[in-house]
């Protein structure tokens, strides 16, 4: 029987491979359009009883099958479009070598080997090896391979593979090299690069003494944006050794810049691929944010050499246990690089954004879903930055220290397996000497905890007693880390402390302030401790001093951002703008505190429409608009003096990534922001002179980003100028587009000028996220009461669903708000997914999104 393309995977059928293939020798005949491919594997019985072996084959073309060198009858296999069947196998170990036909340049998917640019590359994770050859593809069959890989010198001078070259030569116009990696490999490990690069050196000295070839190839005139890629690497390498004890285990590292990628990078081992935006860098074409997302995926992708390659996955169910803990590391890696409170943000921002939304809406699922149809769609926030928070809360409940020596215990037990979240938590509770309570069910619970705090005084004993509750407990309790601190009403600090809330209810009893019950201010959850939200019913005066005060520079954020919040809810409630002091009170207590330049500017950050919207449980976008532009504009014209003096003072910035000029950069870019929002509109030619002038891209973005969100009359002017200046910079481009429709309404127009616009190409994962996906997230535009914005994204998703399967399906993933959305908006969603769901030739990972979103309108 052969496996069916559209089955459903389930955890609980989960079973062993009854055979694995420990060693293969793979060979490739590169060509263009005509690739040879041929795997010789030693293939081992792995259960009691000979079984059928299947192999999964998609999209390649079958020419020959050999068992110990003969030629197997036709009729001893079944070939189909998802792979090959040999019902019944000769022996319980034998050679068994295939032959296949493959075509890189018309592989649009991205997955498997395909083309781009001048090169061929490979992208197997999760189940791309089976559309380079016939294999049994899965994260359990662990192989050494040994690569040779053959091709024409003038098309392919280099060829690439993971481990370590051992031979090369040339023979009449064509080159050969042979590659080894000596630690075995899941096949989604494996990759190949061939092509015209530039290759681009450096090294790296461990602690043991050994040194490390490092080595990041790119494309000819790239080659002088690596520097800060090498630099982010190294720091990596040598914090993984300090904190964690883990040293490079080969003697060469190699990154290869990678145009078209539908990911940000990918850790195959010894060789990680990567989307060019997040190597290629320096201060005239990208912005800080771009320096810190290279630096975080720089390490992201190295430390995966032991967190993911090293000791791997069982089965793709436990994504997390790779991804999640990988994340966790590189975040804790760019707090000790950056600013921890100021990094803690930006990742709670984004699990607010991003994670609770989905958490909340038809793509909810555990981090340990329980099934899939395509594994590509479980590349998840949820997954991902869920899945690290959970793995932050084991480090809070053991403390960072004890995390360590379980991580390192983990790795040297585990070391050359593939294993799942058991495996790991089992590790932690190994080196703390007992169990965690209900941890294991933050892996098979969806959704965002809700907890309850309810408050009362008791009389007699002159104490606060707050009764915190779990609200959705239910089937799965779990374990909280409360992280807490208490004030008194001038703000002072009279205690803190971290508690364990174990199940679905926690007490906790505070002394009153003084002899007439005065109540202290409690800060719950501290720089979010634990994954939840909070029903804390706070007053205004108590919000407010814990946005003065705080010592925790992240929960002093948030308070200040609950304030602005509880504004837009008041004010929609009663259909007015509400008295905006408190909020006007706070920001003029924030000028006089002598904060960090970088963190100043966050707290003065004015939250978006989505963030708002999110947060107060409302999707009626132009109302929020209307009030977002009066609030920005109060805030603008109270302090436009002091937004003028700190711009002045921040204005000569030196273009390097220190922490002080990023500070003074990101600090001088919110006031320009604030005062192009000023009713005179006298500061507009100061944001064009600012983009003329700009010394780094960070400032030159910024002030183009700003004058058109505030529709000046100089945006043409600033567009212009941008593209003048960077339309032979395919990377920068990429901002062009996306600022051009990412806010405002009527926005389709621009777009659709955009998309014939001859630098942009649908075919490219990069463009396609910078204008579509930025469209899809401008809500104004996307959730136009017409449905102009559902039924321009749909007819592109038909388009994509031909060229790229996985952008089509991430990009679906956008319409999960609109059951929240009003009027005729749901209905109009579901007659274009309905469209979409009934496509000829709708692709397994589109199929299952639009259906997932489907059972929820």
């Amino acid at each position: 029987m052969t496996p069916s393309s559209s089955l459903v995977h389930k955890l609980e059928d989960y079973k062993p491979s009854p055979w694995l293939t420990p060693e293969v020798d793979l060979r490739f005949e590169l060509d263009l359009n005509q690739t040879v491919v041929r795997a010789d594997y030693q293939v081992v019985l792995a259960s009691e009883s000979i079984q059928p072996i299947f192999l999964n084959g998609e999209s390649i073309e079958f020419l020959s099958l050999r068992i110990d060198g003969a030629i197997v009858d036709p009729g001893d296999y079944q070939v189909s479009s998802s792979g090959i069947l040999i019902p019944n196998p000769p022996k319980p170990s034998f050679r068994l070598t295939i032959e296949n036909r493959i075509s890189p340049a018309g592989n649009t998917s991205l997955e498997g080997l395909y083309k781009s640019g001048s090169m061929l590359c490979t992208q197997n994770e999760p189940e791309g090896f089976r559309k380079i050859v016939y294999s049994i593809d899965r994260p359990d069959n662990m192989m050494r391979f040994r690569v040779t890989i053959s091709g024409e010198v003038s098309l392919f001078p280099v060829m690439l593979s993971n481990g370590n070259l051992l031979d090369e030569r040339v023979m009449g116009g064509k080159r050969e090299v042979l590659w080894e990696d000596p630690f075995p490999k899941p096949s989604y490990l494996f990759a190949l690069v061939a092509g015209e690069l530039v290759e681009t050196k450096d090294f790296f000295t461990t602690r043991s003494g050994r040194k490390i070839t490092l080595k990041i190839f790119v494309e000819k005139g790239n080659e002088e944006k690596v520097s800060f890629a090498f630099d982010s690497l190294k720091k990596a390498m040598r914090w993984d050794e300090d904190t964690f004890g883990l040293e490079y285990d080969l003697d060469l590292f190699m990154i290869v810049a990678v145009e078209d990628f539908n990911m940000g990078a990918m850790e195959n081992k010894g060789l990680n691929l990567f989307n060019a935006k997040l190597v290629l860098a320096d201060k005239k074409s990208a912005t800080d944010e771009s320096f810190e997302a290279i630096l975080a995926v720089i390490a992201h992708e190295y430390f995966h050499n032991w967190t993911g390659n090293r000791v791997t996955l069982r089965n793709w169910f436990n994504l997390t246990l790779k991804e999640g803990l990988t994340v966790f590391r590189d975040q804790w890696f760019t707090e000790d690089m950056t600013d921890p409170a100021v990094k803690r943000i930006k990742d709670v921002l984004f699990l607010k954004e991003f994670q609770f939304p989905e958490d909340q809406g038809p793509m909810s699922h555990p981090i340990l879903p329980k099934s899939y149809k395509e594994m590509n769609n479980f590349y998840t926030v949820t997954v991902y930055e869920k899945g690290a928070e959970v793995i932050r809360l084991v480090s809070e409940l053991i403390g960072r220290d004890k995390f360590k020596k379980g991580l390192q215990h983990y790795l040297s037990k585990y070391d050359g397996q593939g294993v799942t979240f058991e495996e790991f938590i089992s590790s932690m509770e190994e080196v703390t000497g007992g169990p965690i309570p209900y941890l294991r069910n933050w892996y098979h619970r969806s959704g965002t905890p809700l907890l309850s705090v309810k408050e009362h005084y008791a009389k007699d004993s002159n104490e606060w007693i707050l009764d915190i509750t779990d609200t959705g407990s239910g089937e799965y309790p779990l374990v909280f880390s409360n992280s807490l601190a208490v004030f008194d009403r001038k703000g002072t600090i009279l205690k803190e402390e971290k508690r364990l809330m174990s199940g679905a209810h926690d007490q906790i009893r505070f002394s009153a302030l003084d002899e007439n019950g005065t109540k202290p201010i409690i800060s719950l959850f501290r720089s979010l401790s634990s994954p939840i939200r909070l029903d804390y019913n706070q007053t205004e005066e108590e919000k407010q001093i814990l946005a003065k005060v705080e010592t925790d520079g992240v929960s002093r954020f948030f308070a200040f951002q609950n304030l602005i919040f509880d504004w837009f809810r008041k004010s929609l409630e009663s259909g007015l703008e509400e008295k905006f002091s408190i909020i006007l009170e706070t920001i003029a207590d924030s000028f006089e505190r002598n904060w960090d330049k970088t963190y100043h500017s966050f707290y003065l950050s004015f939250p978006g429409l989505t963030q708002i919207s999110e947060n107060i449980g409302c999707y009626e976008f132009q109302k929020i608009q209307k009030l977002r532009i009066f609030a920005i504009q109060t805030i603008s014209t109270t302090f436009s003096n002091q937004f003028q003096t700190i711009f002045e003072e921040n204005r000569k910035t030196i273009p390097v990534q220190s922490k002080e000029e990023i500070g003074k950069r990101r600090l001088k870019n919110i006031c320009l922001y604030y005062l192009l929002y000023h009713p005179s509109k006298r500061f507009e030619r100061l944001a064009v002179a600012e983009q003329r002038e700009a010394k780094h891209m960070s400032e030159e973005v910024s002030a183009m980003k700003f004058l058109l969100e505030v529709d000046s009359i100089e945006k043409d002017k600033s567009v212009q100028l941008f593209f003048e200046k960077w339309k032979h910079d395919n990377l920068v481009l990429d901002v062009w587009f996306a600022a051009q429709v990412g806010t405002g309404e009527n926005r389709l127009g621009i777009a659709k000028q955009l998309e014939n616009h001859p630098q942009f190409n649908i075919r490219n994962p990069n463009k396609v996220r910078s204008l579509y996906f930025s469209l899809a997230r401008n809500p104004l535009t996307f959730h136009k009461e017409d449905g102009s914005g559902y039924s321009f994204i749909a007819e592109r998703i038909k388009t994509l669903n031909e060229i790229n399967p996985q952008m089509a399906a991430a990009l679906t993933k956008l319409y999960s708000p609109v059951s929240k959305q009003k009027g005729e908006l749901p209905e109009i969603a579901k007659r274009e997914l309905e469209t979409l769901s009934s496509l000829p030739n709708l692709s397994k990972e589109l199929g299952e999104i639009v259906g997932t979103i489907l059972t929820s309108l």
